[in-house]
C-alpha cells in the first residue's frame, strides 16, 4: 500500500496580554512580545525511522536560511488524533503535512477553525501563485465549494512521478528465461502469469512461485490497473479510486455497479481460480513477509508507483514497468495518473495564528513550491548530503547511496521530503530522484504520456451540505463493496447469479443518492 504517512502540524499559541508561547512538549513560558519568526507546528512522528523533527538537519538548515523558528509537536497515528487537536483548547499555529479529506477543510474551515488562504496566497505565497497561474486547474482542486483555500496543496508536475502513476511491475528475469514478451493487454498478462506459476522461473525445483502477489490488503492496486484495461480510466487514477468514471456523454457514473466491472471481475476470479493471483490476497501477508519474499524471487508481479518502493534498489531493478494496460481487444489502454495536487491539506494555518504569523508562515512554507526549494526539500545541500555529477545532477553521498535500509531512508536521516508523502511541496522530477539515489531511471516501452486518460480529476470539492448528506453513504458502500470484491474474486458468491442482488443492494445503501450528489460536485467543477 501506499506510504500515505499523515503528518499534523506543531502545538500552536493563542496570545494573551501577557503572551504565552507553546513549546514542542506542549508547555508555556512567559512572553512579553508575539515573535511572529517564531512558529507551531504539529506533524506526524516518524522518529521510528528518522530523527526527531526538531533535529533533522534539514530543520535546522532551514531555520538558518528562513530566520523562522518552529516549535515541533509530533504525534503518532495522527489520523487517529485530528478531532483531538481540534478540541483543544489553545490549537497549534499550523499544521504541516495532514491528510484531512475536502469536506474536513470545508467543514472546519467554515466553522473558523481553520483560516481562508486566497487572498494572502498571490503576496505571500508567490511560487505557489505561480504555479496556479501557470496551471488552473491547481488552483480549481484547492478552492472549496464555498470559494475560499484552507489547505495548501502536496503536488508534483510530472505526471510519471511523485507517487502520481501507478504500475504493473512484471520480473524480467522470468520474462527473459521463460523467453516471453512483457505483456501488453489483459490476454497476455494472463498467459505470462500462468506460466510464471507453472514453469519454474527461479529454477529451485519448488513450485513456491507466485503470479500477482503483494502484501494482503493491497489488491487494490492490482485492480485499479485491471480497472483501466476495462475503460474505467477516463479521469485518472484519483477518480477510480473515488469510484466514479465519466462515460462517453459526460455523465459520472459508479464503476462498481458497471456491467464492465462485473466483467473486471470475471477476470479477476478466473485468475484467481488459476492460482495467478496469491491466495493470500485478502488475508495472511503483512508487509516485511512480502518484501522477505520478493528477496527470495518468488514475486512474479505487483503494482505499485516505483519499484524502489518494495524489495529495494537492488531487487527492485529486476522488474520492468507496465504503464498502459488493455482489454484483450487491444483497446482502452490508459496511463494511471493521478490529478498533480495530490493532497489539498498538506500545510494548514489554524485560528490560533495571528495576521502577522499566518503571512510569515506563508512565506516560510512557499519556499517549497519553488525549484530551488523543492531540491532543498528532496535533496539537501550540495557537498552535504548531494554530490552533483558529470552530467549536472544531483546524486546522494555515498554515506546515503550505501545505507544498509537504502538510499530512501538514508536520505531520511537528513531530509523530511524524501519518503512518503503529502509534504507541502512541489515534488522533484522522478527521472532525478533515481539518478539520486544512484538508480537508472524508469524506461517505459509503452509510451505512457501518450496514453494519458481524456482527463485527470483531482478530488472533487463538495459543499457542507452534501458532505453531511453523503458520508454515511459513501462508508456504507466502500464497506459493502470491500466485501463484494473478496467474495466475487474468490468464488464464494457468482457473478452471473448474484450480480443483479448485490446491484439492489448497492442501490438500497443510496447508490442513487450518491450519484445525484457526486455529479453535482462534478458539474460545478467543469463550469469553474
Amino acid at each position: 500500500m501506499m506510504l500515505k504517512r499523515t503528518k499534523f502540524l506543531a502545538a500552536g499559541m493563542i496570545l494573551f496580554s501577557s503572551a504565552f508561547t507553546l513549546t514542542a512538549c506542549g508547555s508555556t513560558s512567559a512572553a512579553t512580545k508575539e515573535d511572529p519568526k517564531t512558529i507551531s507546528l504539529i506533524a506526524p512522528d516518524h522518529s521510528d525511522v528518522h530523527p526527531k523533527t526538531q533535529n533533522l538537519w534539514m530543520w535546522k538548515e532551514y531555520e538558518k536560511m528562513s530566520g523562522v523558528h518552529v516549535n515541533w509537536e509530533t504525534m503518532k497515528d495522527l489520523d487517529q488524533k485530528k478531532q483531538l487537536i481540534l478540541n483543544r483548547k489553545t490549537l497549534p499555529d499550523g499544521l504541516y503535512q495532514t491528510n484531512w479529506s475536502n469536506d474536513e477543510l470545508t467543514k472546519y474551515g467554515s466553522q473558523g477553525l481553520f483560516q481562508p488562504l486566497e487572498k494572502l496566497i498571490p503576496k505571500y505565497a508567490p511560487n505557489l501563485n505561480k504555479l496556479m497561474e501557470e496551471d488552473p486547474s491547481i488552483k480549481k482542486a484547492i478552492t472549496s465549494s464555498n470559494g475560499h483555500i484552507y489547505g495548501l496543496p502536496y503536488m508534483s508536475t510530472d505526471p510519471l512521478g511523485g507517487g502520481r502513476h501507478f504500475k504493473l511491475y512484471i520480473n524480467k528475469k522470468w520474462l527473459d528465461k521463460l523467453g516471453l514478451k512483457k505483456p501488453t493487454n489483459t490476454t497476455e498478462l494472463e498467459n505470462v502469469l500462468e506460466q510464471f506459476v507453472t514453469k519454474d522461473p527461479n529454477g529451485n525445483g519448488k513450485a513456491d512461485e507466485q503470479g500477482f502477489y503483494m502484501d494482503s490488503g493491497n489488491f487494490g492496486s492490482f485492480e485499479l490497473m485491471i480497472k483501466s484495461a476495462f475503460g474505467f480510466n477516463t479521469a485518472g487514477r484519483t477518480a477510480m479510486e473515488a469510484g466514479f468514471y465519466i462515460d462517453d456523454k459526460d455523465q459520472l457514473q459508479y464503476i462498481y455497479s458497471d456491467p464492465k466491472m462485473q466483467d473486471a471481475w470475471k477476470y479477476l476470479a478466473e485468475l484467481y481460480k488459476k492460482g495467478l493471483i496469491a491466495k493470500t490476497a485478502f488475508a495472511g501477508v503483512d508487509h516485511d513477509k512480502w518484501i522477505a519474499d520478493g528477496s527470495k524471487e518468488v514475486v512474479g508481479c505487483y503494482a505499485w508507483v516505483g519499484q524502489e518502493m518494495s524489495f529495494g534498489e537492488k531487487v527492485g531493478n529486476e522488474y520492468v514497468p507496465i504503464s498502459v494496460l488493455s482489454d484483450a481487444d487491444g483497446k482502452n489502454g490508459a496511463t494511471v495518473t493521478q490529478s498533480g495536487v495530490m493532497g489539498t491539506s498538506a500545510f494548514i494555518i489554524t485560528k490560533a495564528a495571528s495576521e502577522a504569523k499566518a503571512k510569515q508562515m506563508l512565506k516560510w512554507v512557499d519556499y517549497f513550491y519553488s525549484k530551488e526549494g523543492s531540491d532543498f526539500g528532496y535533496f539537501g545541500k550540495e557537498g552535504v548530503t548531494y554530490n552533483v555529477n558529470k552530467d549536472g545532477n544531483k546524486v546522494f553521498v555515498d554515506k546515503i547511496l550505501n545505507d544498509p535500509k537504502g538510499a530512501s531512508l538514508g536520505a531520511y536521516q537528513y531530509v523530511d521530503n524524501v519518503y512518503g508523502g503529502f509534504y507541502p511541496y512541489l515534488e522533484v522530477e522522478e527521472r532525478l530522484k533515481n539518478i539520486g539515489k544512484g538508480m537508472a531511471p524508469e524506461v517505459f516501452t509503452d509510451d505512457p504520456l501518450s496514453h494519458m486518460p481524456k482527463q485527470v480529476l483531482p478530488n472533487l470539492q463538495g459543499t457542507t451540505e452534501e458532505s453531511a448528506e453523503i458520508a454515511s453513504i459513501q462508508t456504507d458502500l466502500n464497506n459493502y463493496v470491500d466485501q463484494a470484491r473478496v467474495k466475487f474474486v474468490t468464488g464464494k458468491w457468482n457473478l452471473d447469479t448474484q450480480w443483479d442482488s448485490y446491484v439492489a443492494q448497492l442501490k438500497k445503501i443510496g447508490l442513487d443518492k450518491w450519484l445525484e450528489i457526486r455529479r453535482a460536485q462534478y458539474k460545478r467543477y467543469e463550469e469553474d
